[in-house]
């Protein structure tokens, strides 16, 4: 056998020993493992599950909108030659609020005034020829038209009206907004002068949650707060539920503000909170919800294992969650040492709280 054969030799001998060494010390690792997993076990706290009324606040964000708005215009188009408010200014329904140049118009109803009473003298003239009996309504209304009494009639309201739109009044008691206008600016019908509203009439508009408006109903009591300041609070009522819901999910809602308030303005932006009470309901505290593939997931223990188990939340408070379905009572759940807890393994639990 020659030196390069021995070599050959050798380091086929020393390979075999390198791999057998090896897999002795992976069936070493491996058995190490499964000592490790059959042995070790997960220590948990644990609470026992029970039924209690669940008291759940649903926040959102609102607008607060006065339902008395109107925008006002001038029916006709001249200048301006008073205006009698200004932002912010509180009038009462029929107050003028402005006047248009208004000279002819007032010329002209003068006029149809004078044409009025020449036209009743003249039917006074014809009623001469008959006597006192004998004028019925049809003779009377023939008159009428022969003296030209109704013509003028018609003529004087007409006056009356033109003249009466030169002056602008408010519509409701309310404040003013959004007047831009000043006197001597052209204005026609379609330029809006100002803006007036009603601050007892607000509501707040807020959207929510498909599954959270099936807890809520008509009249049920609300709390608004302002983005604003959180101290300047009013209670609303429910007034309107949407019965349709949008492609994002959320479901339209209205509610009166019953508590009248200076500082809550059109168009200011609003916190709403809901509170609903839920009858004999599973509660768990919060710690005891978990996320497993994007869904609420509690643990339970079941013959010193845990078991998970898909919860549908119901509602929520501070510290605790409604469970809708998934758990029974009587359920032993796992309250902490949950968050990297898997399904099927061994736990010592102790009991931390009691529900």
């Amino acid at each position: 056998m020659n030196q390069n054969q021995k070599l050959v030799k050798y380091y086929l001998l020393s390979l075999l020993i390198l791999l057998s060494s090896c897999k002795n010390n992976q069936n070493a690792l491996e058995e190490n493992s499964t000592i490790k997993t059959q042995n070790d076990a997960v220590e948990v706290s644990t609470s026992k599950v029970t039924n209690s009324n669940f008291s759940h606040k649903i926040f959102v964000n609102g607008k607060v909108v006065c339902v008395r708005k109107n925008k006002l215009y001038f029916k006709s188009a001249n200048l301006i030659t008073s205006i009698h408010v200004k932002n912010g200014s509180k009038v009462a329904k029929n107050d003028v609020l402005a006047v248009l140049e208004n000279s002819l118009s007032r010329n002209h109803l003068d006029k149809e005034k004078i044409g009025l009473q020449k036209a009743k003298n003249k039917l006074e003239e014809e009623k001469i020829n008959y006597k006192e009996g004998d004028i019925n309504p049809s003779i009377l209304t023939n008159l009428e038209i022969k003296s030209g009494f109704l013509e003028a009639k018609n003529g004087l309201e007409r006056a009356q009206i033109e003249y009466e739109q030169t002056f602008l009044k408010a519509p409701f008691t309310g404040i003013i907004a959004n007047l831009e206008k000043k006197e001597g600016d052209f204005i026609t019908s379609s330029d809006e002068f100002c803006t007036i509203i009603d601050p007892t009439s607000l509501e707040v508009h807020f959207s929510v949650l498909e599954n959270e408006a099936e807890v809520i109903k008509i009249g049920q009591e609300i709390e608004i707060q302002l983005f604003s300041n959180s101290e300047n609070k009013a209670i609303g009522k429910i007034t309107e539920i949407n019965p349709l819901v949008d492609e994002n999910g959320f479901i339209k809602l209205k509610a009166e503000i019953s508590s009248k308030q200076d500082y809550f303005l059109d168009g200011a932006n609003a916190k709403v909170f809901i509170n609903y009470n839920f009858e004999n309901i599973i509660t768990v505290p919060k710690n005891a919800v978990v996320l497993r593939a994007n869904r609420e997931v509690v643990f339970t223990v079941v013959d010193g294992r845990s078991k998970w188990n898909y919860v549908e939340i119901a509602g929520e408070n501070n510290d605790s969650y409604a469970i809708k379905s998934g758990l029974a009572i009587g359920d032993i759940i796992i309250t902490s040492g949950n968050l990297n807890l898997g399904h099927d393994v061994k736990v010592i639990s102790s009991f931390k709280d009691q529900n």
